[in-house]
């Protein structure tokens, strides 16, 4: 490991340093160009389709709505600085089902009326393709609605007692058991239904199920998208699906078609069992130890403890790796199912917390309007983590989530005013994306070492790709700290940039003076900062 050589603790920045890097007055993150991705590599924003933004006045989002919102996201010209820089978009389930979650597909060929047509979706992935934008669709495998063709045709050859036709598609067994509980009415049969008797489950072992499966991963390549974000992956495994011999066909079959596809798999299991996951090939599974308000990101983003959190990273990323050379780690905060992070964390560690996700390695992935730190109005409703995205707190939307969740100002501003407040969340996630996208090497390296420091509030780790070396640091200590980078910690260093989430006025300073500085190797880092820097 790197030895630390020199670590101080000082009140105040040096006022000599102005976001400098060997004495220079430029700002890195405002003069480096950033990279185009051509890869797997990407930056996702999660838009939940009904709630980003309703074109029609039907108060319910839809695709004309996001097609408007595109330049807000990416606007084809990734060195402006002027969007929030994401090349990466997760929809919501979009395809035909009667809840508003869409978790019960009806029709798997087809786009829900709610978000528009087929060829409105069209019209959103060539908009997406201008702007390099990748797109993967949530796909629901698992499970389909109870009104979907094949169930409602398996349920009827079943009142005449016929167990060989469209009843193969589905796990229905005669008599109930632990797993067979919902009951095919008339009839003696029961089937397997693991989230509700909506949502019954498709056989994934049976032939015919996966040549249909097929069909629509080949339906939906063809429309241009790029991947799939698989639900529900725990529950594919049953007495008689494994799960991963599963997974690994579905991923060489999608591969077969577009050789570049990329999916990745939500399971909220453990750790351990997340890294098993891997050995299916598939390329990512959501780090769901990490993510949530019960997760690493969170909790360093409010406690500082960042050296914990580095080794942890390295070790998480160190097994995903045994498991699958090529895995690709999927980083996020919270999603569409958790209560969101605003509800947890104050601004300036909701800055910290994106500083220490966004700049992982692997993919990432940003739940829309986390970026405003929007707040669900309850914590007990998953419509309440659902609301519309807030655009101006002066002119709010006219969207209702199930009906049930209030569309109120948003306590930071809405995306109007943020983007007029230098320091807002909003533009401190446009900086970190920035810095992202500026050096590849964060998403695509590996973690080769941790910073050795006897500081808990200290951690560091060294990223490695392609012969090119990056140091990152997290700091979350309450005093600013100065740090003497020497060769033998990172030869002839140079300053990439960095992010201050703390503010100024909190410690009696300028924003002037309130910045992450590199000058005659020595970093000064204000409290709860990040600094990037690259060896030559």
């Amino acid at each position: 490991m790197k030895k630390l050589i020199s670590l101080l603790l000082v009140v105040m920045i040096a006022l000599s340093c102005v976001l400098c890097g060997c004495g220079s007055n430029t700002d890195p993150v405002e003069s480096n160009e950033v990279l185009v991705s051509n890869d797997k590599y990407r930056t996702f924003y999660q838009i939940w389709i009904g709630s980003f933004c309703d074109s029609d006045g039907d108060e319910t989002g839809d695709f004309e709505g996001i097609i408007s919102k595109l330049d807000y996201l990416n606007d084809g010209d990734p060195n402006t600085g002027d969007d929030l820089g994401v090349d990466g978009i997760w929809l919501s389930p979009m395809m035909p089902s009667y809840s508003y979650h869409k978790y019960n597909v009806e029709d798997y060929f087809d786009i829900d009326p709610e978000f528009g047509t087929l060829e409105i979706f069209d019209k959103f992935m060539a908009e997406c393709d201008k702007r390099g934008i990748a797109v993967i669709i949530d796909l629901v495998v698992n499970h389909s609605a109870n009104n979907h063709p094949y169930f409602l045709n398996a349920c009827d050859e079943l009142r005449e007692g016929k167990e060989d036709g469209y009843a193969q598609y589905y796990n229905f067994r005669e008599g109930s058991d632990t797993n067979h509980t919902r009951r095919v009415t008339d009839t003696s049969y029961f089937y397997e239904g693991q989230f509700s008797s909506e949502m019954p489950d498709w056989n994934l072992s049976y032939q015919g199920t996966r040549d249909y499966f097929e069909d629509v991963v080949k339906f939906w390549l063809d429309r241009g998208v790029d991947g799939f974000r698989l639900d529900a992956v725990k529950y594919f495994s049953d007495d008689h699906t494994d799960g991963i011999e599963f997974m690994t066909w579905f991923y060489d079959m999608a591969q077969s078609y577009n050789p570049d596809v990329y999916m990745v798999g939500e399971d909220w299991d453990s750790a351990g069992a997340i890294y098993e996951q891997y050995k299916s090939g598939i390329d990512s599974f959501f780090n769901f130890k990490f993510g949530d308000t019960s997760g690493e990101y969170v909790i360093v983003g409010r406690s500082g403890n960042t050296q914990s959190f580095v080794k942890a990273l390295k070790k998480y990323n160190d097994n995903i790796k045994k498991r699958n050379e090529l895995a690709i780690n999927a980083n996020f905060l919270t999603n569409h199912d958790m209560v969101r992070v605003s509800n947890s964390l104050e601004d300036y560690e909701q800055k910290f917390a994106a500083s220490l996700y966004l700049l992982s390695p692997g993919n990432s992935f940003t739940y829309y309007g986390e970026e405003i730190g929007i707040e669900a109005p309850n914590t007990t409703n998953d419509a309440s983590y659902r609301t519309a995205m807030i655009w101006d707190n002066d002119n709010l939307p006219n969207i209702y989530v199930n009906g049930v969740a209030e569309v109120e100002p948003n306590a930071l501003g809405g995306v109007k005013q943020q983007l007029e407040q230098e320091d807002s969340l909003l533009n401190t996630y446009r900086r970190i994306i920035r810095l992202k996208n500026q050096n590849p090497e964060i998403a695509r390296g590996e973690i080769t070492e941790i910073l050795d420091s006897n500081d808990p509030y200290v951690g560091g780790y060294y990223i490695e790709y392609e012969g090119e070396k990056l140091l990152v640091i997290h700091y979350g200590g309450d005093e600013t700290l100065e740090l003497e980078v020497t060769d033998e910690m990172l030869k002839n260093a140079e300053f990439r940039g960095g992010v201050v989430a703390s503010n100024p006025e909190e410690y009696d300073a300028t924003a002037e003076d309130w910045n992450v500085t590199f000058k005659k190797g020595v970093l000064s880092m204000p409290p709860m900062s990040t600094a990037i820097l690259k060896a030559n």
